[in-house]
């Protein structure tokens, strides 16, 4: 059993590629986009920072000055303000709950996985994943129309943890597909021994009522400044 502060650690390792020295540097998935230029995980046993490579020391200490001034409630405003105030302009806020399934999850789900044999039916809803399929497994999805409407991935991962992607068609909606691609997931990494994880942002209701519904486990907050 993880304790909050080592599964925001996790997440952390999941998320991103780092250089010798610790710092982030690229996005974790083939993809290999620029890492945000900072990451707080903020969970009730403490926090977890990480910093791009491209900051200088001066700004990392001003980062770690204003979270040491009060580590358990952090001013992500005094953060923001100290990026307004550099050369590079922030593009991107990210702020949402992090969520770990419960361990021995194994609950019933009607998913297909998703495979080489079968890939075509992503075609219509999620041509993105079909292209990406080998390294978004385990992949499961829900058909309905002779297609899949619903699916979920892993969207980034690492040797002990992987990162939930869900997504449904429009039309589809409202039905529980999610949960159900989620379930199937979950389980599958679970049998792998890796620790299914599912993060989200506050704005995204959908995402976070599936994570209701399942009721995963919020073992912390993510903030990351682009």
């Amino acid at each position: 059993m993880f304790s909050d502060l080592e599964l925001m650690e996790i997440q952390a390792e999941v998320l991103f590629q780092y250089d010798i020295s610790g710092r982030m540097e690229q996005i974790n998935d083939p993809l290999k986009m620029n890492a945000p230029l900072f990451f707080l995980g903020r969970t009730k046993d403490g926090n977890v920072t990480k910093f791009h490579s491209a900051l200088s020391n001066t700004k990392i200490d001003e980062i770690k000055k204003v979270i040491a001034k009060d580590s358990t409630n952090v001013k992500l405003s005094k953060l923001i303000t100290i990026f307004k105030s550099s050369t590079q302009p922030i593009r991107n806020l990210w702020i949402g709950p992090a969520y770990v399934f419960p361990d021995n999850f194994n609950r019933p789900s009607s998913a297909i996985r998703m495979t080489k044999e079968n890939r075509h039916l992503l075609l219509e809803g999620f041509p993105t994943i079909f292209e990406q399929l080998e390294w978004r497994q385990p992949c499961f999805g829900i058909i309905e129309d002779g297609f899949v409407v619903s699916v979920c991935c892993s969207a980034r991962r690492s040797s002990s943890a992987a990162e939930a992607s869900v997504e449904t068609m429009e039309k589809y909606r409202g039905r529980g597909y999610g949960v159900q691609t989620a379930i199937a997931w979950a389980n599958a990494l679970q049998e792998e021994g890796i620790i299914p994880l599912y993060s989200t942002s506050w704005d995204n209701f959908s995402s976070q009522t599936i994570a209701g519904k399942l009721k995963l486990y919020s073992y912390g907050v993510d903030f990351h400044i682009s």
